[in-house]
């Protein structure tokens, strides 16, 4: 087979039809002052490319465990208006912070802030700046955490929706900023994370850990129905989640599973390609993956928080990833990654990510392997025909001559892989019946197919 990797024989780590090329080293990692050490989120703002939202505790809250102890107790949050250069005094002392949206309201803009105090989360706002916030409305206090907050602006509103963790009914709706909460009762997942589609905002993701029978849920209609998208995920945990930004029904999720004795083994990240009807395997593998994100303005570049195994790096849109890690502090765990809407150059792209115990580090610029412009999946010159199939598939390219391929079981192992040409076939008479992916490159793009054998 062409594809080989001794560490790890029958998993696929990302699409391997790339060589690493890691001969040198040109990038290191910085640590930025002014943060507490245990980071719960960093997020930069869509309205000003130079502003960064850090929240921060002297003292840590663990997400790596399935239950969570939250500090008493918190630091609040602080804003950098230099790309984390400086940072303000702390906003929402005594609370910990684990997330700030932004949103608009008569011209100002408003910030959302997922707060804990006491045993309590809510959320509570402010429109100027953060000089004063409204802590007397009831904005969703219970004792459930919002963890992540999406805000999308429709029809002179924003409908916003959250994740919420320690809570049986993970899903958190509004379009009045929160003053009414609404709970899903079709949501029956201790939330962690949570993801919109840009390209389809009616789209929504939602993650459970594996203490939830359903580990993802999605949603076409801005969350009034719920679908299980968990096939092949029955034991694992899901730590995250990010739908692509050009590829409708493409997202990725991070994964993990943790023993009854609580040991923790990563997985790595996970891909669906049809609203997650059927996952796959493409990097990161043996990595808790806590945070996954892609550049606000160029969606080929990606980051992804993997725990102890580090900071991984995609140039490929997040089919492919790579391990970033060269300048971070001895024995690291990355939670958090962000990165700044600042326009790639030759020499890469710059990832903020925050470092449990050891706060908030930023890359020079990091060069992936693949520097190819992106082409979205659905724009790409393959097709492949019949499906289901019984004997052969026939593969069709227009401007492509010399193509290699994969197929990949559900489990992510390679079944069989090859070199072929334009207007050819692969044989499957031997492949059991069932469902598997074709994956096809031919050398500098690769579009990935589900077709069933018969």
């Amino acid at each position: 087979m062409f594809f080989q990797n001794t560490s790890f024989k029958i998993l696929l780590i990302g699409f391997l039809f790339f060589s690493m090329n890691l001969d040198s080293i040109s990038y290191n990692w910085e640590k930025l002052s002014g943060t507490n050490n245990y980071v719960n989120f960093l997020r930069f703002s869509k309205y000003s490319k130079n502003t960064l939202y850090v929240g921060s505790d002297v003292q840590a809250t663990d997400f790596s465990t399935n239950n969570i102890s939250f500090l008493f107790f918190g630091d609040g949050f602080q804003v950098s208006k230099d790309l984390g250069n400086t940072f303000s005094e702390p906003y929402l002392l005594d609370y910990s912070v684990f997330d700030v949206a932004e949103g608009f309201s008569d011209n100002k803009l408003v910030l959302m802030a997922s707060v804990r105090k006491q045993d309590f989360g809510r959320i509570v706002i402010t429109n100027d700046g953060g000089e004063t916030w409204d802590l007397e409305t009831n904005r969703c206090e219970s004792s459930a955490q919002l963890t992540r907050i999406f805000s999308i602006s429709e029809e002179n509103k924003y409908k916003l929706y959250a994740s919420a963790i320690n809570s049986n009914s993970g899903f958190r709706f509004s379009d009045d900023f929160f003053v009414n909460c609404n709970i899903s009762s079709d949501v029956k997942i201790n939330a962690r994370d949570i993801s919109v589609s840009q390209i389809e905002p009616s789209t929504i993701y939602l993650v459970a850990d594996n203490v939830s029978k359903q580990k993802v849920l999605v949603s076409k209609d801005k969350g009034q129905t719920w679908l299980d998208a968990s096939l092949g995920l029955e034991n694992y945990r899901i730590l995250s989640v990010q739908a692509s930004p050009q590829d409708r029904g493409t997202v990725f999720i991070g994964v993990d599973s943790i023993t009854s004795t609580g040991k923790i083994i990563g997985m790595g990240i996970f891909m669906s390609i049809d609203y997650g009807a059927s996952w796959v395997n493409v990097g990161a593998l043996g990595a808790s993956v806590y945070d996954i994100q892609f550049h606000p303005s160029n969606p080929k570049f990606w980051a992804a928080a993997g725990g102890d195994k580090g900071v991984f790096v995609s140039g490929k849109s997040g089919t492919y990833w790579e391990n970033k890690n060269e300048g971070l502090p001895e024995n690291f765990f990355a939670r958090k990654v962000a990165i700044p809407d600042i326009e790639p150059t030759n020499d890469g792209i710059i990832v903020y990510a925050s470092i449990y115990g050891n706060g908030i580090y930023k890359s020079s610029a990091i060069t992936t392997s693949v520097e190819d412009e992106y082409t979205s999946q659905n724009d790409m010159d393959f097709n492949i025909f019949p499906n289901p199939a019984s004997d052969f598939i026939n593969i069709k390219s227009k401007n492509n001559s010399n193509l290699k391929y994969e197929i990949v079981g559900i489990l992510s192992n390679i079944i069989k892989d090859g070199e072929i040409n334009n207007n050819s076939n692969i044989d499957i008479q031997n492949l059991s019946a069932g469902t598997y992916f074709l994956r096809i490159f031919d050398g500098k793009d690769f579009k990935i197919f589900k077709f069933a054998k018969i």
